[in-house]
């Protein structure tokens, strides 16, 4: 059993966003906002080495949040594991509750958690001051298990940060996340859209002072860029969003750290730190500082060299010493993108292009491949697969589409959203659809992909780099799933797209393959149709309900012709 004694301060926070009050101060007023520290220096068993600094962090930071930001702050030093627990069943309580009207579900609560840590059999522990490393089951505060409390605090807007030695295992997804940078659409330096999705959209917010593993040290660097920060961002619009606060401060920490969502966030959502000092702002940090922040976000964003990722430098850096640069890039990667009339097409007239992706044919292995790693053994063994020329959809077929041609909107899991994936249609709903869009687009000849015709698409055809989900190793990248998804469907076209130009094949919504489910063979195949009958037919891709793990382009599903599910749907092939 391996153990790793660490040390550790954890900050958790969560966000929720909002929209009608034009200003900062109308929104967040002193009482309305609160923050809880928890920071262990003395341990009682001797068994852990005191501390200098957790005291301290959580004084500085409070003292900051206090004067500047308006909160109401509560220190519990060198706490026990029953008085953490009590507090944070309070803070459950009394945000449900809200009896005596300082607990409001639309304030903002921040937590801070500063002592030692302990990472043991990929779980990992805050230490109270009467915890046992050799049993931190029993006096610890696991982050399995009081991720999700935090995040059923009835407050809209909390965030969570953790500075230690492999504070990374509090992202519940950490492993599947290689470069752990911080995506987040919606959450941006324009003042009216931050405020305009402030009531309307949830998010529960993570900084961790450690990307991959690394050890963090006692006086904590970490700790030091989040005060920075605090301290002398000029917070021009009356308000700081969390991204600027990571990506011109925290971000420049060392060891290099990591920031995303956990819990009930929603892609749209915005953590916005009001400054209700009355002071006079702050002036800008030093010219060294912003350049370095700067420079750094572009070249990440020119790692990624995508429109999403130019943008996010944009958002940060609307007047940046590289906008030239990332504009140009921009205009380049929106002139080679697919095009995107297909979303609004409709599909019951004979139109002159349909905006399907030629897919040239080639031979592929199809099954477990060595990237995709832990296969089920539903993908084995793997075999060689030849294809002819083939088209299909970049995206999936949509809630308008559907309505066109069939004049109604089954949909369940985001309801009258036109852009999103038609679902909860079973593979017999998709048979009437298709029989009355090729009656509406003579020749035409739309049809469901073949389920060897979707594994090869996803894999990028001719192209493939062969990643393990479809587009990219980095699941938030590609995909809706529930680490970004908000628990429902998202408009198709908006993640990165994979090396065909398709997008959405490992997230948002399964996908009904033509083929009846049936196990593999060695033997070379040749354009495979599946079995010739069975009781269940494939479908294929992860979705908004489903785990990173399962949404990799070898995993397959399979289910009754005649079932419906919220996250199933389906997308178009052809042959000519």
């Amino acid at each position: 059993m391996k153990k790793t004694i660490l040390y550790l301060w954890l900050l958790c926070v969560t966000a929720f966003t909002s929209s009608n009050s034009p200003s900062p101060a109308a929104a967040f007023r002193p009482g309305k906002d609160r923050a809880v520290f928890f920071a262990v220096t003395t341990y009682q068993n001797g068994k852990l080495s005191n501390l200098q600094n957790p005291v301290k962090n959580a004084r500085d930071i409070a003292a900051i949040l206090k004067s500047r930001f308006g909160f109401d702050t509560e220190i519990l030093e060198n706490p026990t594991q029953d008085q953490i627990i009590k507090k944070l069943n309070d803070l459950t309580r009394l945000y449900a509750r809200n009896e005596d009207g300082k607990h409001p579900s639309d304030g903002q609560l921040f937590l801070f958690f500063s002592g030692h840590g302990m990472s043991e059999d990929e779980n990992g522990y805050f230490l109270p001051a009467d915890a046992d490393p050799a049993a931190p089951w029993q006096k610890g505060i696991a982050y399995e298990i009081w991720r999700p409390k935090i995040n059923n605090i009835n407050c809209r807007h909390i965030l969570v940060a953790l500075d230690a030695c492999y504070s990374v295992r509090f992202d519940p997804d950490w492993k599947n996340k290689p470069d752990g940078q911080f995506r987040r659409p919606g959450e941006m330096t324009d003042s009216q859209r931050a405020l305009a999705n402030y009531e309307t959209y949830k998010a529960r917010v993570f900084f961790t002072s450690d990307n991959k593993e690394d050890q963090t040290p006692d006086r904590s660097n970490f700790a030091k860029k989040i005060l920075e920060g605090l301290r002398s961002a000029n917070a021009t619009d009356g308000f700081l969003t969390s991204k600027q606060l990571f990506v011109n401060y925290v971000e420049g920490a060392t060891p290099t750290p990591r920031a995303g969502t956990f819990g009930d966030d929603e892609p749209s959502s915005a953590f916005l730190l009001y400054d209700l000092s009355g002071a006079p702002k702050p002036a800008p940090v030093s010219a060294t500082v912003n350049t370095e922040a700067d420079d750094r976000a572009f070249e990440k964003a020119r790692s990624r060299n995508t429109v999403e990722a130019y943008q996010d430098y944009l958002d940060v850096f609307p007047e940046g010493r590289h906008k030239t640069d990332c504009m140009a890039a921009m205009a380049v990667l929106k002139q080679n993108k697919p095009s995107e009339t297909t979303i609004d097409n409709d599909l019951s007239t004979n139109l002159p292009a349909d905006g399907f992706v030629f897919v040239k044919g080639g031979t592929f292995t199809m099954g477990c491949t060595s990237e995709q790693k832990d296969c089920g053994g539903d993908e084995k063994p793997t075999h060689q697969v030849t294809l002819s020329d083939f088209y299909i959809s970049p995206y999936e077929v949509t809630q308008l589409q559907w309505k066109q041609v069939l004049g109604n909107n089954p949909s369940t899991a985001s309801k009258d959203c036109d852009k999103c994936p038609v679902e909860t249609v079973s593979w017999d709903d998709v048979q009437e659809f298709l029989q009355k869009l090729n009656a509406q687009n003579p020749g035409r000849n739309y049809r469901l992909p073949t389920e060897a015709e979707w594994e090869y698409a996803a894999r990028g055809g001719n192209q493939t780099k062969g990643y393990l989900y479809s587009g990219s190793n980095d699941i938030g990248m590609v995909a809706w799933y529930p680490g970004n998804s908000g628990n429902k469907t998202q408009p198709v076209g908006q993640r990165k797209a994979n090396e065909l130009g398709l997008y959405d094949m490992s997230g948002n919504v399964r996908e009904w393959c033509s083929d009846w489910h049936g196990g593999y063979s060695k033997t070379d195949q040749n354009n495979p149709i599946g079995p010739p009958t069975g009781e269940n037919r494939v479908n294929r891709g992860g979705s908004f309900l489903v785990g990173a793990q399962v949404c990799r382009v070898s995993v397959r599903y399979l289910g009754k012709p005649s079932i419906r599910t919220k996250n199933t749907g389906f997308r178009l092939a052809r042959s000519k």
